[in-house]
């Protein structure tokens, strides 16, 4: 089970990207909420399943102790289930502090942290409430948190007006000493040609440090391969993520349940509360609203990899459609492909862990390779 908890709606800053909006409501998670999502977490996981606890906002260090509060709950009243739960967080780590930093510690939270790069890509974009640049006391804070020992993840957004400095950025952030970078793309933006030209030059440079850097270390990772890989070697049917069943749902800081943070908030897709539970019969009504009767993806060589081929509620808010994407989403993630592509085959001949792993699980487990990987072998 997927669930995500937003601890408040409001944000200390303003980023110019942001798909929640900038005129976020000042709503805070209450206790009284808070319990009666755990209570609901725990009698609707299917089959104890693992429950992978996402908190998020607005900023969720707002709300930080309902986030304490939260644990407490998990580890006292639910001791038995404790085992069960895995916590992460997404924050732009402004208000980190010594408290923090143990708390994530002692209940080994994986800590993303929302920031774009050095100085000048990340103030093109995200701006503090207050108007005063916090970019040294979070790069402080980042620091902080590595000599204590927490495995951070720097979670990039990019944008139009950032693109061009995506290979510097990752690479800062490396040197940096942070291991897992995860590059996320402004999808809601009107990316042009030209744009998506960087795009490409950008990532043939990512690519070689990707081979000859990233890859020489099994502790680091790099989401727009690592993460793609293993679509370009098991063959696998289209398929969109459990975004609305029991199985994967986000719960706002008022207690309504939404499918996804794509739209959690839009009224439209509110699937009922954590008081009431969530209305299946109503979500599939919804479904049904609010799909084509073909995919815009049916037939694509790309789709296994693509996330118009499996984020339903990001074509929603780009094209009004589940299964519809839009152009920018076809082009941008046929760009990754194409790198993604080139990637696989090099890997394959230096025999390296990354990919030779994958192919011996598929063989142990009977697993069918793509046409792709297949070609790939076939070359060597």
């Amino acid at each position: 089970m997927e669930c995500t908890l937003y601890l408040t709606d409001s944000c200390n800053m303003l980023c110019n990207y942001c798909y929640e909006g900038k005129n976020k409501e000042k709503s805070f998670m209450s206790k009284e909420i808070l319990g009666y999502a755990i209570d609901y977490m725990i009698k609707n996981n299917p089959t104890d399943d693992r429950i992978d606890l996402l908190f998020l906002g607005g900023e969720p260090l707002l709300n930080k102790k309902i986030m304490y509060e939260a644990i407490r709950v998990i580890n006292n009243k639910y001791n038995e289930y404790k085992h069960l739960f895995s916590y992460q967080i997404t924050t732009n780590g402004i208000l980190i502090d010594e408290r923090v930093i143990s708390f994530f510690k002692e209940n080994n939270f994986d800590v993303s942290i929302s920031i774009d790069g050095n100085i000048e890509t990340h103030n093109k974009n995200r701006k503090s409430v207050s108007g005063k640049d916090m970019y040294n006391r979070i790069i402080k804070n980042m620091n902080w948190m590595l000599e204590a020992g927490l495995d951070l993840t720097a979670r990039m957004t990019v944008t139009l007006n950032n693109v061009s400095h995506l290979y510097e950025n990752v690479k800062y952030f490396y040197n940096m000493g942070i291991r897992h970078v995860n590059i996320g793309l402004d999808e809601l933006a009107r990316w042009s040609e030209k744009e998506i030209k960087i795009f490409d030059e950008q990532l043939t440079m990512l690519e070689n440090l990707y081979l000859n850097y990233v890859t020489n270390d099994p502790t680091k990772i790099l989401n727009i391969f690592d993460y793609k890989l293993a679509s370009i070697v098991f063959k696998k049917t289209q398929r969109y993520c459990s975004a609305g069943t029991r199985e994967h749902y986000v719960v706002n800081s008022k207690g309504e349940i939404y499918p996804c943070g794509y739209v959690s908030n839009l009224k439209e897709w509110r699937l009922g509360d954590v008081k009431s539970g969530l209305d299946s019969e109503l979500f599939f009504h919804k479904v049904k609203e609010n799909i084509k009767k073909e995919s815009s993806c049916s037939g694509c060589e790309i789709s296994p990899s693509c996330c118009g081929a499996k984020c339903g509620f990001l074509n929603y808010r780009l094209t009004g459609y589940l299964n519809v994407n839009s152009s920018v989403t076809c082009e941008l993630q046929r760009t990754i492909f194409i790198h993604l592509l080139h990637v696989a085959e090099v890997l394959y001949k230096r025999n390296n862990i990354r990919i030779v792993s994958m192919l011996e699980a598929a063989k142990t487990n009977g697993l069918d390779l793509t046409d792709a990987i297949i070609k790939i072998i076939n070359m060597r």
